[in-house]
């Protein structure tokens, strides 16, 4: 019967090579060579059946390219290049070597578009539900480093993309703004990727930096994808943009004009983030997108 060891041998067998992989699967720790002159960035996240994919719906494939895409995207939002990742699955009792195969396939295929070979991992098998975390490691290339902590007062708010509605399929979809990302870093006074929904991530850069915010509703993009949830659920398109997250647009602020990306707004030294309507009145804009309730 098949098990844990056979499915490691099998990603040992076919394990991508890296300029900075010294050691790779197969030890209690995998080594890379790190240039002395560059910052290692460090990032989680993880994908649990039924919150972030549904495995009746959602191959093993599109779950594993998920996975990684999500920490890529992280990547994309502070300026840096992936350079390894390593995951940690639960394996459902009954999912089979074939399938856990997959899920491996989509975490490698996500990682090869982006030079980001995976390096090692662990494996474990329960009785609960697919559970898949992926740790990614960064550096920063020569380039500079954003954080959500450096917006200031007069700065433009501006997004890469029209946001909402990616539960209809967007949210497996995506691709990381690795390349953009590093393009934003050179003009971005704070950085950060859409996962949580706009209303929410806003909040996070203007809590950050100390600062708020006034969105301008007209401006907000509205994804295709938006309207036709709207139909469906009679929520606004308007809402569905900004609260509904998993976009992985790049939300950013920056002092001057950028070129070819959106603004929506402006960053106030006064707290508090607003949205201004035709009116010209700012209304109090909530942070109603994505958040784990912890001990409810």
């Amino acid at each position: 019967m098949p098990g844990e060891f056979d499915l490691i041998d099998w990603i040992r067998q076919t394990q991508r090579s890296s300029p900075l992989l010294h050691l790779g699967i197969g030890d209690d720790l995998a080594a890379l060579k790190w240039p002395a002159e560059e910052l290692l960035l460090v990032g989680v996240d993880q994908v649990v059946d039924g919150v972030h994919f549904d495995s009746s719906l959602h191959s093993p494939r599109q779950i594993g390219r998920k996975a990684m895409n999500r920490n890529l995207s992280d990547c994309a939002a502070m300026g840096c290049l992936p350079a390894a990742a390593v995951a940690a699955v639960a394996l459902p009792g009954d999912f089979s070597l074939d399938r856990a195969k997959e899920l491996c396939q989509g975490l490698r295929q996500a990682g090869d578009a982006f030079d980001c070979p995976l390096i090692g991992g662990d494996t474990a098998s329960w009785d609960g539900k697919l559970v898949l975390s992926v740790t990614i490691l960064g550096r920063s290339a020569g380039g500079k480093i954003v954080t959500r902590a450096g917006a200031h007062p007069g700065d433009g708010i501006f997004v890469t993309g029209p946001l909402g509605g990616s539960i209809l399929g967007r949210h497996l979809t995506f691709e990381p703004r690795i390349q953009l990302g590093r393009e934003l870093a050179a003009v971005a006074t704070s950085m950060i990727d859409l996962s949580d929904g706009l209303s929410r991530d806003l909040a996070h850069v203007c809590r950050a930096g100390g600062v708020g915010a006034i969105v301008d509703k007209a401006a907000v993009p509205i994804h295709s994808d938006a309207v036709e949830l709207s139909r469906r659920d009679g929520v606004s398109p308007l809402q569905h943009a900004l609260n509904d997250g998993e976009d992985y647009e790049l939300l950013f602020t920056s002092a001057g004009k950028v070129p070819h990306e959106i603004r929506i707004g402006q960053i106030t030294a006064e707290p508090g983030i607003f949205i201004r309507g035709e009116d010209g009145i700012p209304r109090p804009l909530a942070p109603l997108g994505w958040q784990h309730e912890i001990g409810h």
